[in-house]
């Protein structure tokens, strides 16, 4: 997969995730995704280290049960140029359907799935706690992401040695910080 910007007769991205309150001290970043594929072919790829690799970071390691250590290092660098490592534990762990990470600095990330209309219906989630500090920042890095692994179930790859946020992100970043997230 390439990471062209985007070209004008392409549509632009519809800003899909929101910010909402968990409780008094949290809040999260959310999507709800309709994925044209069986529940059992998503979860591999949420789970399993070569797939995770194809759209969101690599696993240095994933232990496969609750309790499990998580470090997940991204393959591209966040809008400041650095490179991001997310550690942390496996809080939540009900295959094929539920996978939850307690990370630093990502907060609380959950990933459900549910076979619905032909697919998997996938509920994100990133809590953090409130108020979550630039919220488009975030939208935008999840919406991609979770594009990407759309794109993976349909056996693409990004091609993370040529990404560049200007491509993909910017526009993302800017649609959600001009509605004001």
């Amino acid at each position: 997969m390439t990471n062209a910007a985007q070209s004008p007769s392409q549509p632009r991205p519809r800003p899909d995730g929101r910010v909402v309150s968990v409780d008094a001290a949290h809040q999260a970043v959310v999507f709800y995704r309709q994925l044209p594929y069986a529940v059992a072919e998503v979860w591999p790829y949420l789970s399993r280290p070569a797939l995770l690799r194809r759209w969101l970071a690599a696993a240095d390691r994933l232990d496969p049960a609750e309790g499990g250590g998580v470090v997940l290092r991204w393959l591209n660098t966040d809008p400041e140029g650095r490179t991001v490592v997310a550690t942390g534990t496996v809080s939540a762990y009900d295959p094929p359907t539920l996978l939850q990470w307690d990370l630093e600095p990502h907060g609380r990330v959950r990933f459900e799935l549910a076979d619905e209309g032909g697919g998997a219906a996938l509920a994100f989630s990133a809590a953090l706690p409130a108020p979550i500090e630039r919220p488009a920042l975030l939208l935008a890095g999840w919406h991609l992401h979770l594009d990407y692994l759309a794109q993976a179930l349909a056996g693409s790859a990004v091609d993370w040695p040529a990404w560049d946020p200007a491509g993909e992100w910017q526009p993302l970043y800017d649609a959600y910080a001009a509605q004001g997230s």
